[in-house]
């Protein structure tokens, strides 16, 4: 490091972090500081073989140095983000702003781990919904810590996540990411998450931060549309959706956040001072800070139009309580920005201090001024180790659940004479967004479980079907994509900005064109909504082709082929998800011309092509030779996952097509979903005699499916979240407030599937329910206890689940809350007694005053398998003291 090795409060582990904070915030000029509030790009300081940035930089990639001399400099940088290097590079880039910068402020490297560290090679957890179908705290966080220690083994600091949403708008393609659409269960599932991912000691080399995310009210956008606004009332805020944020900071000790790109009653969340100063620091007391989603703080300006200039936007949102942008401008416009706000009184430096105090702290508490650097060698004994591989199994096998399994047909014989395993998911994982690219293993698919599980005189056939949508397209392989000039791949020339002006900021050979920029951006100087590409080259087919060929992005894209522009998805009133008919001959070559344009909330750009017949007819053929027809569909990223949202929840494309006819065939047919958000299935549930709904399961998410299959694990996973009949329904969530009429013109408004809903092929029966009181005070509890006996035949496990409704209250109130629930493992005939304390937290209400109390009244406790299914039932009273 430059400055003296003198010793000063800041370097003296001994001393208190707010000391050493303050000591250390003395010290600084402002030009430090402000390079403390910025989150760089990993590739600004890197380069790679490999042209895909969302995919491994590991092996090949080189530091250039040039770059770290330039940007890091003397000043150091506060966090650097999708770098995807061996834990040598991070150590590397770590020494240099320990030793070579003026004050040795380490940095703080941060990523993407919801279900697993987003990087080649690592454990793929089943995705937070399959976690939430667990209703087991224990499982998710022992995932969490898993996901822990291997981010730490590669010098990783920080995860964004976990995300505490509730998922009330099943339309929004981030369903998937959520733990469900209840406060009480999301807030148990999102401590644990935490508590697992923190561990005991920020500073131990299995522990990161965790950055609860999307603060606030996220999950119910207008429309389902990702992004959109939340029109809700601040009494359904603070009853429902702030207390599953609450718990995590409070109870979870979570140290950072995430603020959201939306606004709620107008209010954009990313300048929204009551939300992210007087709650997160007056009420809950954050210690850390607070970084916005990718482009929140631009989005004031380009979206929302609360600012009319960069300036004016980024002040905003850092007077706020906004601390560190994530790429929202390029990092010149910001530092410069917030440097001659503070030069010029238009902000004051105490609200930077504030700001920078917060990054300072957390990297005080990780220990980064002791211990800046990480075991090079760690993650060999950690990543995929046989304990975090072993969780996720077992993550996939409690949290799929059995929804229907008319006349017993599950569990099936693994001595089966003949079984068709079919649809577009039987031999592909799905994994979900935010997972790794698969390195040094291969997921297990469901047609490789059953294979695997079944006996050897078994026959299994195989026939896909049909693709998740009709035309489904597959990324070009770079073998058949070359430049003109010899290199395989495309030419890619990247503009920063919309029109393709200027020469281009960037230009590569591109492999293909798959990319998934979520959680970053082809260049680091590029804005987030304001960049574009053009690819050129040749397309030479090694086979001939007759299928389709087209473009998957929900931004603008454009193909022309041979001169002659066969996709136009150019504007935000085109889809760029289109493709067309095409007959292409082997080893001909044909023009290709591509441009794409960064001008909506899309996050992918592809160009794919399709030469697969349906098969749906090779399908049924197989079908009426089987015993049995196991038939796995869903979801793909192109019809779920971050940017992907729906205005309808039917299976996509010609799936149900293909689900019928094999059903016509009158061979039993076994259902298995595969998807990140609720399905309206209305003929599936009326006709398929057995549905198992797995979600996206992990890495293992075949051999969990194939041992509920085939009965070597009996499932009690429960759905976090209810399945509509229709999309009319929307919202169906269980807990809505009383005061709705109950029924349509075309039927009822209850779900097709509630709720906390899962089957078992053991049965359970629930009895001598007592309480500890019939009459408390409000700050009293009351203890309720019930016995549960395995009546059936089978050991499993059942999920007891308690719901309390407040009978008459001033406030409209749901009919039922879930309060309490237990996994609980019942061999045949065994009795559990199960205890649960309820206190005035669970009996609380929200006035119209916006005051926290208990009323005096009945209260009434349901207990049972699911919300639909209550078993038992009691009250009691609370009296006035």
């Amino acid at each position: 490091m430059i400055q003296s090795q003198k010793e000063t409060v800041y370097r003296n582990p001994r001393a208190p972090v707010e000391e050493r904070v303050a000591d250390l915030l003395s010290l600084m000029t402002l030009k430090e500081k402000v390079r403390q509030l910025d989150q760089y790009f990993g590739t600004s300081f890197v380069s790679s073989s490999h042209p895909h940035m969302d995919t491994v930089m590991g092996k090949d990639a080189k530091i250039l140095w040039e770059k770290v001399l330039e940007i890091i400099g003397e000043d150091g940088v506060g966090c650097i983000h999708d770098l995807y290097g061996t834990t040598k590079v991070n150590n590397q880039l770590q020494r240099y702003a320990v030793e070579q910068t003026r004050l040795g402020i380490p940095i703080l490297f941060s990523e993407e781990a919801l279900h697993g560290l987003l990087r080649p090679g690592c454990t793929i957890y089943p995705h937070m919904i399959t976690m939430a179908s667990t209703f087991n705290t224990d499982i998710v966080k022992e995932i969490g810590r898993g996901i822990a220690a291997e981010t730490r083994s590669f010098g990783i600091h920080e995860s964004f996540g976990p995300v505490l949403d509730l998922a009330r708008e099943p339309r929004w393609g981030r369903v998937e990411e959520t733990f469900g659409e209840d406060t009480y269960l999301a807030s148990r599932m999102g401590v644990a998450m935490v508590r697992g991912l923190q561990g005991d000691s920020l500073a131990s080399n299995d522990s990161i931060i965790a950055e609860p995310k999307h603060f606030a009210v996220h999950g119910i956008p207008e429309s389902g549309l990702n992004h959109s606004a939340s029109s809700i009332g601040m009494n359904e805020i603070e009853t429902y959706y702030m207390p599953v944020f609450e718990a995590a900071f409070i109870e979870g000790g979570a140290v950072n956040a995430m603020c959201s790109y939306n606004s709620i009653d107008g209010v954009p969340c990313a300048s929204d001072a009551a939300l992210l100063t007087d709650t997160l620091r007056g009420q809950w007391d954050m210690p850390g800070f607070v970084r916005s989603d990718l482009g929140a703080i631009a989005r004031l300006k380009h979206a929302h139009r609360t600012a009319d200039t960069d300036k004016e936007a980024i002040r905003q949102a850092l007077e706020a309580g906004t601390d560190m942008q994530y790429y929202d401008f390029p990092h010149e416009t910001y530092q410069n920005a917030i440097v001659g706000m503070v030069e010029s009184g238009e902000i004051a430096m105490a609200t930077v201090d504030a700001a920078v105090s917060r990054v300072l702290k957390v990297k005080f508490m990780l220990g980064l001024f002791e211990r800046p650097y990480a075991d090079p060698d760690l993650y060999k004994s950690v990543v995929r180790s046989e304990k975090h591989t072993a969780a996720a199994l077992q993550a996939a096998r409690e949290g799929i659940v059995l929804l229907k399994n008319e006349s017993n047909l599950l569990p099936l014989s693994k001595h089966v004479a003949r079984i068709a395993v079919i649809g577009p998911s039987a031999d592909v994982a799905r994994l979900g967004d935010y997972s790794p690219h698969v390195e040094g293993f291969d997921p297990i698919t469901i047609l490789q479980g059953v294979s695997e599980i079944v006996s050897p005189q078994t026959t299994i056939l195989f026939a896909k079907g049909t693709g998740i949508l009709e035309d489904e397209l597959e990324p070009i392989p770079a073998d058949c994509l070359t430049d003109g000039r010899g290199n395989t791949g495309l030419l890619g020339e990247y503009f920063a900005n919309s029109s393709f002006d200027g020469a281009p900021a960037l230009s590569r050979i591109d492999a293909g064109i798959n990319f998934n920029w979520v959680i970053t951006k082809p260049h680091p100087a590029f804005e987030p909504f304001n960049y574009s590409v053009r690819w050129t080259g040749k397309l030479v087919p090694k086979h001939s082709v007759s299928g389709f060929v087209g473009t998957v992005s929900q931004d603008s894209m454009r193909l022309w082929l041979d001169g002659k522009l066969i996709v136009d998805g150019w504007g935000r009133d085109r889809s760029a998800t289109a493709s067309v008919p095409m007959e292409l001959k082997a080893g001909c070559e044909y023009d290709l011309r591509i441009e794409y344009c960064k001008d909506t909330n899309g996050v992918s750009a592809m160009l794919g092509w399709s030469h697969d017949p349906e098969g749906i007819q090779e399908a049924v053929a197989i079908a009426r030779q089987s015993d049995v027809a196991i038939v796995a569909l869903g979801d793909s990223r192109r019809t779920c996952g971050e940017g992907v949202d729906r205005s309808n929840l039917d299976l996509p494309g010609g799936q149900l097509k293909l689900l019928k006819a094999v059903y016509e065939t009158g061979t039993p047919v076994v259902l298995i979903l595969q998807n990140g958000r609720p399905i309206t299935m209305g003929w599936e549930a009326d006709h398929i005699p057995a549905i198992l709904e797995a979600w996206y399961p992990g890495e293992s998410g075949g051999h969990a499916i194939a041992e509920i299959l085939f009965g070597e694990y009996n499932p009690a996973g429960r759905l976090p979240i209810s399945f509509p009949r229709t999309i009319g329904q929307i919202p169906v969530y269980y807990n809505r407030r009383r005061g709705g009429s109950r029924h349509y013109v075309e039927g009822d408004n209850r779900p097709l599937y509630a709720f906390g809903h899962g089957l078992s092929y053991t049965t359970f029966g629930y009895s001598n329910l007592r309480l500890s009181a019939e009459r408390i005070v409000p700050a009293g509890s009351v203890t309720v206890t019930v016995d549960v006996t395995n009546t059936g035949d089978r050991a499993g496990d059942e999920v007891v689940q308690l719901y309390v409704s407040d009978v008459v209250s001033s406030i409209a109130k749901p009919d039922k809350e879930l309060k309490r629930f237990k996994r609980i493992h019942l061999q045949p005939r065994e009795t559990a007694t199960l205890s649960f304390t309820l206190d005035a937290k669970d009996l609380r209400l929200l006035t119209k005053e916006l005051t926290w109390i208990v009323e005096p009244g009945a209260f009434e406790v349901l207990i049972g398998p699911s919300s639909d299914r209550i078993a038992v039932n009691t009250s009691f009273e609370v009296v006035k003291a």
